[in-house]
């Protein structure tokens, strides 16, 4: 935004100029307001009629040359059609007729001058045919308009007239001066119509600001201003003259005023006086308030300063602490008899652990008291933080003690804390006051409850201290135990083996004697003797599993092996090929088999003691085992199902125990230890087995793997593999 910067001289004119105007009087502003109001309204309305007159000089300009153009072309068609300029020529010489326009123009369809006409003792030329327009032009004091030239509705050709604007300048002149003419004496008019009208306004109001120059230099509040009428300005003399009767009235209060005011000044100084006094009782008051609140900080530090030695000193046992705390307590308080009783729950009684005696610094302790003796006593302990009894000898709470123990030692106030542990009351701590009526202060409760909070901590601490001893107690013993049974799973280990390989020795004997007696005597053996002799090798040959599958499952959860990535689709055919099924039973591996972080060992195990369960006991004359997994919830679920002859669902926990078997020795051989050494494989491994079975349909085992290596303590083997050979 432009700033428009004003000089000096001019400042000071407009300055001087306001300075002036407000100095006038007021008829001569009454007057000078009315005439540039006058003033203003004529030039606006001379302005509105000049504004008025030009544009309907206007308008009538371009409809009296459009009514000449529209003539000129219908007189031009013949001209224009056949090219005759001179024809045209001529018609145009008829608009010297009207003395204002200038030039007139007659073009063809092609833009082409045909004839032109301009006024002589002008300088008007004909304009070119692309400075046409298709409407009215007022430009360089001209009127241009042009009228298209239409035969049979097509344009032939174009008139072009100009016209000039002087006649519409000097009407616009002549009527200006008769504006100014009206305004020069509708001014006259209105200074001599305003001079004699003003009187009306400034008359009364003059005649006010007589009287209140008189009231002012004279001080005569009993004159009053005459009203001239009831319009504001005979409202504002009305006010003026109540003002000055308002005036009068508050001069008069004002003497009266002074003298009430002597008077109670001298009231007032003697309330005063008395507010001295009772300030200065006060002020004493305050100083004995202080006092208090000095003795009670006193006793505060005091009280912190017990609590920290009791704290700094509470690290022995119980007893020690006990005897420290009604000592300090009973000193810090002042308090004649300090006592620790604790409940005994079965004897429905509190015992008394020890009492403190300050008089004669003894003390004392197997006092008992029945709670069914003093039941409002023991009630307000149960449900009270701090029994205070100010007056212990009618206090309903502890009366019950007048006669026999208050009254015989001069008790007269007790303070009772219960000790609590986790909320269950543990005992009581009493302070008993000996002498005058005592009552006990907030903080002299606060420190006993402190006191009997820090007991019962000690009770805590030396329960754990109780429990931490025992604990290591049977710490030792377990680990004493712990010790014992591995020393006796060594000696039953070495037990096993050495039983293994003494059982073992003899076997091969017998077995290897068989044979001899097989071999060398086969021809003196009727049929019942070298059936005889084939069961006998058969059974030696079955112990003999039967001793393998026994340190088997031994050595399942003792003797550890490499964990290591184990892809199933691999292990599983192997174990297949070292089973080598007969012809007429297939079996199948359904879809991929997960890779898999495990013993190599343990689970091919599994997977050889299931299928050969399968083969073992196929009864059908074309058999099928299929092997599958899925993925479920962080397990790999294996199934391993076959068309065989089923199992009872009553035989299912069985089938999983040691030496247990469904079918007779003598139809099939087995040792009742494969499904068990399964099933304690699968468990070490974290996973879990299963059996879904229908008579006569056949037979799934289902076990779990987990999809990560278990890091488990059933996993972490004990190291080390003894070579039974």
């Amino acid at each position: 935004m432009m700033r428009i910067r004003v000089k000096p001289d001019a400042r000071r004119i407009r300055h001087v100029m306001w300075s002036y105007t407000h100095n006038l009087s007021l008829k001569q502003k009454l007057i000078a307001i009315v005439m540039l109001t006058c003033i203003a309204a004529l030039t606006l309305a001379g302005g509105v009629f000049a504004a008025w007159e030009w544009t309907t000089l206007h308008r009538s300009a371009v409809q009296d040359l459009a009514t000449h153009a529209g003539v000129l072309a219908d007189n031009c068609k013949a001209a224009i059609t056949f090219r005759d300029a001179t024809d045209a020529g001529d018609i145009l010489q008829t608009v010297g007729a009207v003395p204002s326009i200038v030039s007139a123009c007659v073009y063809t369809a092609e833009g082409e001058l045909l004839a032109a006409y301009v006024q002589k003792g002008t300088a008007a030329v004909a304009p070119a045919a692309g400075e046409l327009s298709n409407h009215p032009v007022f430009a360089d004091g001209f009127l241009t308009l042009t009228q298209p030239v239409y035969l049979d509705d097509e344009r032939i050709g174009t008139v072009c007239l100009r016209q000039s604007l002087d006649f519409m300048y000097s009407r616009l002149h002549r009527s200006a001066i008769v504006i100014l003419g009206i305004l020069v004496l509708a001014s006259l008019a209105v200074y001599v119509v305003s001079s004699r009208l003003q009187r009306i306004i400034s008359h009364p109001i003059l005649h006010l600001a007589d009287v209140a120059r008189l009231v002012s230099e004279k001080r005569q509040y009993s004159v009053r201003a005459q009203r001239h009428g009831s319009d504001e300005v005979g409202l504002l003399i009305g006010a003026f003259n109540e003002m000055l009767e308002q005036i009068e009235q508050r001069d008069v209060a004002l003497v009266d005023a002074n003298e009430q005011l002597e008077a109670r000044v001298l009231n007032r100084t003697a309330e005063l006086t008395a507010a001295n006094k009772n300030l200065m009782r006060e002020i004493a008051f305050r100083k004995q308030a202080e006092e208090v609140l000095m003795r009670r900080t006193e006793s505060l530090a005091g009280y912190q300063r017990a609590l920290l030695r009791l704290t700094k000193e509470f690290k022995g046992d119980l007893q020690t602490t006990i005897k420290m705390a009604t000592e300090e307590a009973a000193k810090t308080l002042g308090v004649e008899h300090v006592s620790i009783w604790f409940l005994h729950e079965q004897s429905a009684e509190l015992i008394c652990e020890q009492q403190y005696n300050l008089g004669g610094a003894n003390r004392t302790s197997g006092s008992r008291l029945r709670i069914s003796d003093y039941p409002a006593y023991f009630d307000a302990i149960e449900n009270n933080r701090i029994l205070a009894a100010n007056n212990a000898l009618k206090d309903p709470r502890t009366r019950a003690f007048a006669d026999s123990y208050l009254r015989p030692l001069g008790i007269t106030s007790m303070m009772d804390v219960p000790i609590r542990l986790h909320a269950k009351l543990l005992g009581v701590m009493c302070y008993e006051h000996v002498g005058p009526a005592r009552e006990w202060s907030l903080e002299e409760q606060d420190f006993a409850a402190s006191v009997a909070d820090m007991i019962a901590l000690q009770v805590e601490s030396n329960e754990r201290r109780k429990l931490e001893r025992a604990l290591a107690k049977a710490n030792e013993h377990l680990a004493e135990t712990v010790r014992d049974l591995r020393r006796s799973n060594k000696e039953l280990q070495d037990f096993t083996y050495v039983a293994a390989h003494d059982l073992k020795a003899p076997l091969r004997g017998i077995g290897t004697l068989t044979d001899w007696i097989a071999s060398d005597y086969a021809d003196r053996f009727d049929e019942q003797g070298r059936q005889q002799l084939s069961m006998l090798k058969g059974r030696v040959s079955r112990l003999s599993e039967l001793i393998d599958g026994i340190l088997h499952y031994s050595e399942i959860g003792r003797v550890a092996s490499r964990r290591e990535q184990v892809d199933l689709n691999l292990l599983v055919p192997e174990v297949i090929s070292l089973l080598a099924p007969p012809e007429r039973i297939d079996v199948v591996v359904k879809g991929p088999l997960p890779i898999i972080t495990c013993e190599k060992v343990r689970v091919g195990q599994v997977f050889r003691n299931l299928v050969d369960n399968a083969v073992r006991y196929m009864d059908k004359p074309q058999g099928r085992i299929e092997i599958g997994c899925t993925e479920q919830l962080g397990f790999w679920r294996f199934a391993v199902s076959d068309n065989g002859p089923g199992i009872d669902a009553k035989y299912f926990d069985k089938i999983f125990q040691m030496f247990q078997t469904l079918a007779p020795r003598d139809e099939r051989e087995g040792t009742g230890i494969g499904l068990a050494v399964v099933k304690k494989i699968v468990e070490l491994c974290g996973g879990s087995i299963w059996v879904e079975s229908n008579v006569g349909e056949g037979t799934t085992f289902f076990f779990t793997l987990p999809t990560r290596a278990a890091t488990t303590e059933e996993n972490q083997f004990t190291p080390g593999r003894v070579n039974l050979n």
